[in-house]
């Protein structure tokens, strides 16, 4: 099978839409070598080891603009709209678009599949610029109809669809997301030694990693933590800043916080692992979100997880994570502090383990093959009109 992919997320971008266009690359072309596997990119980004692994490999081909295409103002250009004639040269049978859009101009000949990672613009316009809510939504809406089959990384994405976009039910298939490799290796004493030198962690922490955003609700921990001042756990707050953390910063001052709480944001992405698999607890108490990565990540190292109810979170942790009220920090009191009992603490953790065999790589590489194969036997299997 000769199959196309919108790869600029996985050349350009290192955190959540990067991390899954590789995740599906390096999935795909391990586990189904004998495909043929086009990347279509305006750039080619900077030299990584990330991306070596996962689009460098013998049947992948990487595929550039040329000529006037490659001007920066032409090459944006070229992924949205004139990269769909280059699918006709290479007589692609499927083209997936990773990262909520497919290209204007498509080939007659080849399948449009798209993956739609999360409608947070629709639910949360506020946190958008206005303008910008229109665009997402008008690309979106567009690339889902017109494509042969939508894939939601969550039950939660694919009620959105429905329900924002007016995309039809039975068009939406759900695959949900794998996890970096990164968190199936051991993580050795000397390599959490290291990292907790490094970043002067504490021997006890309650752990955080996420974009610090007023939606990701940190502000919860930091009000148990006030309820609870004879706690003398610390917090381990770990993610990019934004104009959110002032916020955060004056409420640890008001709450008298000062040293109990560590914003860390240049933490290396291979410290990640020892850092969840030190920590007492990982919280991540967020209001919504597409799908809860993190939840997997703590899991996969063996740390047990308190989470938010509604969204998809459920659909992340399932029954090895405990559930509560993003308003009711004392339900994450409680929470934290059944933590305290060994037998709570390893039930979570033996049931976080077994939790995280639903997103393996064969798994999701196999559901998206069968797709993949559907969606050409619907179209094969279609009569010819006679004219």
């Amino acid at each position: 099978m000769r199959i196309g992919f919108d790869a600029k997320r996985a050349f350009k971008n290192f955190t959540g839409l990067g991390n899954y266009s590789r995740f599906i690359l390096k999935s795909l072309s391990d586990n189904f070598p004998a495909n043929n596997y086009y990347l279509f990119t305006p750039v080619r980004g900077r030299k990584s080891t990330e991306v070596s692994i996962a689009c460098e490999n013998d049947n992948q081909k990487i595929v550039l603009p040329t000529d006037m295409w490659k001007l920066p103002v032409m090459s944006s250009a070229w992924r949205s709209l004139y990269q769909g004639v280059k699918h006709f040269d290479s007589e692609l049978e499927i083209f997936h678009g990773l990262s909520n859009e497919i290209p204007y101009i498509k080939n007659k000949s080849t399948k449009y599949v798209v993956t739609v990672h999360d409608l947070l613009f629709c639910r949360y316009p506020e946190l958008f610029n206005p303008i910008d809510v229109q665009i997402y939504k008008i690309k979106m809406q567009r690339s889902c109809k017109e494509a042969d089959q939508v894939i939601a990384i969550s039950q939660q994405t694919k009620q959105d669809l429905i329900e924002f976009l007016g995309i039809v039910e039975h068009k939406i298939r759900v695959v949900y997301q794998g996890y970096h490799e990164n968190y199936k290796k051991e993580v050795s004493l000397e390599e959490t030694q290291r990292v907790k030198a490094k970043y002067q962690l504490p021997d006890r922490f309650l752990f955080f990693v996420s974009t610090i955003e007023k939606r990701k609700n940190v502000q919860l921990i930091l009000k148990a933590m006030k309820a609870r001042r004879d706690w003398s756990i610390p917090l381990v707050v770990v993610g990019r800043a934004t104009s959110y953390l002032n916020e955060l910063k004056a409420m640890v001052q008001e709450y008298g916080l000062q040293g109990r709480v560590h914003f860390l944001h240049d933490v290396a992405f291979n410290d990640l692992p020892a850092m969840y698999k030190m920590a007492h607890v990982f919280i991540y108490p967020s209001y919504f979100e597409g799908f809860g990565i993190p939840i997997i990540e703590a899991q996969s190292m063996g740390t047990p997880v308190i989470t938010s109810t509604g969204s998809c979170f459920k659909e992340a942790g399932g029954n090895a994570a405990l559930y509560g009220d993003p308003d009711d920090p004392a339900a994450l009191i409680a929470h934290i502090e059944q933590m305290d009992q060994e037998a709570t603490r390893a039930d979570l953790v033996s049931k976080g383990f077994q939790n995280i065999k639903r997103f393996d790589e064969s798994i999701i590489s196999n559901d998206l093959m069968n797709i993949y194969e559907e969606v050409l036997e619907s179209f094969s299997a279609k009569p010819v009109l006679a004219t």
